[in-house]
């Protein structure tokens, strides 16, 4: 059932991914675990030979001899992908791959791979196998997912760059379904077993126990498993916040730059969401802090002890953690439909700040993000100013009011239960 419901709602994914290996040699697909790549996996290539390098016997037929193990599968299986999860544990299959795919080039489809918790996967796909592989990075369930609705028009509006289109959307969702999807959060199996409580909270724990007594301390032999644990709880509450590293420092007592290693680590693990700060802005100066979230809003309320949507909604942190929940929202929508775009936050020294922004094909779009359902003209100064001085056709506000309308001649209100 558990694999059923998750290929029935990762339709948008898989309609990527097979697109992708249509035109791709190799394909790979990067995220935190259990977020269902496996699952995703074998929905796109089901009768496909398949090779789990967390299992024994394919890791050693798989890491002994890397360039002879793609030779002789490619032979008995001509024509076919070839499927091989959590890559990342054979480092050295990446070369052999170089030399695999060269061998016929324009063969698409050759490859599916999937990685996670590995910030050296980056960067041996990025070193040995640039202009070969496509990648898609991969969530957790999104909101369509969660309540098995029909994909959102809200992306391909933005992508067109046309703001009318929004004012055709319909409402999806009531707020008590977004607090819903907020609290549990995006990793599958809580999903779908959200109406056990004291499932979710022991899943969420044992979840975190594993990625820091296995992911981390593998990746990372030398790491203190306790200090980056502590780490990581302290992040939790300043998600969505800009981060002082001096502060995280003497908390912890560690150096700066041992903050800094964590951060990234946080980050290649798929754990953190880093926001770069939108710094083109040639007539102000502009915060470069690092600022970020965790990506997945069921862990944050883990950590923060919210069990319910009643106690989220009356937490002293609404506002980030609601923030945070509706940006992944937004860039794990671009993600499944492969659109490309950077993302980043805006904040100057005079502290007008923007919570997001969305550069691709369309341009530039502001984003601001609001828990309530109403948002006052005076709080919308930094986005007018902003839109302004960029010359953009429109901003957006995202809140939880009561229709899509325009609150400013380019300010467009789009509440969220509308994605």
């Amino acid at each position: 059932t558990y694999t059923l419901e998750m290929s029935e709602r990762r339709i948008t994914y898989l309609n990527s991914i097979t697109y992708l290996l249509n035109n791709f040699p190799c394909v790979v697909l990067l995220g935190a675990r259990q977020v269902g790549k496996t699952t995703l996996l074998k929905s796109v290539k089901p009768e496909a030979p398949f090779f789990d390098l967390e299992k024994q016997t394919d890791f050693y037929q798989v890491s002994s001899d890397p360039d002879f193990f793609l030779e002789t599968q490619q032979a008995i299986h001509p024509n076919e992908t070839l499927v091989i999860d959590e890559a990342q544990l054979v480092p050295t299959l990446f070369s052999a791959l170089r030399v695999a795919i060269d061998k016929d080039r324009s063969r698409s489809g050759q490859f599916l791979l999937s990685g996670s918790s590995s910030p050296e996967l980056t960067r041996q796909i990025s070193e040995t196998l640039a202009g070969r592989i496509a990648i898609v990075q991969v969530s957790g369930f999104n909101l369509e997912e969660f309540f098995k609705r029909s994909p959102s028009p809200f992306f391909n509006t933005v992508e067109s760059g046309d703001p009318t289109g929004f004012l055709k959307l319909q409402r999806r969702y009531t707020l008590e379904e977004l607090l819903e999807s907020c609290l549990i959060g995006a990793y599958p199996e809580p999903v779908i077993k959200r109406n056990d409580s004291k499932f979710v909270a022991l899943w969420m724990e044992n979840y975190f126990e594993t990625y820091i007594k296995r992911d981390v301390r593998e990746l990372f032999p030398g790491i203190q498993a306790t200090t980056y644990q502590r780490f990581i709880q302290l992040l939790s509450y300043s998600s969505g916040q800009i981060l002082n590293a001096s502060n995280f420092a003497r908390t912890i007592e560690v150096s700066q730059p041992t903050i800094k290693s964590y951060l990234r680590i946080a980050e290649g693990t798929f754990l953190w969401r880093n926001l770069e700060s939108f710094d083109r802005n040639v007539t102000k100066r502009v915060s470069k802090m690092p600022k970020g979230h965790l990506r997945d809003s069921g862990l944050l309320n883990f950590f923060l002890k919210n069990r319910s949507t009643s106690s989220l909604s009356k937490h002293p942190q609404i506002g980030n953690i609601w923030e945070s929940f509706i940006i992944e929202q937004l860039l794990s929508g671009f993600a499944q439909r492969l659109i490309s775009i950077k993302s980043f936050y805006y904040r100057t020294h005079n502290h007008a700040e923007i919570d997001l922004i969305l550069e691709g094909d369309f341009g530039l779009l502001p984003i601001e993000i609001k828990f309530g359902t109403i948002t006052e003209p005076k709080r919308l100064s930094a986005l007018e100013t902003f839109i302004k001085e960029h010359n953009l056709p429109y901003g957006l506000v995202i809140n939880n009011g009561e229709r899509v309308e325009w609150l400013k001649p380019r300010i467009l209100q789009v509440p969220a239960n509308y994605f």
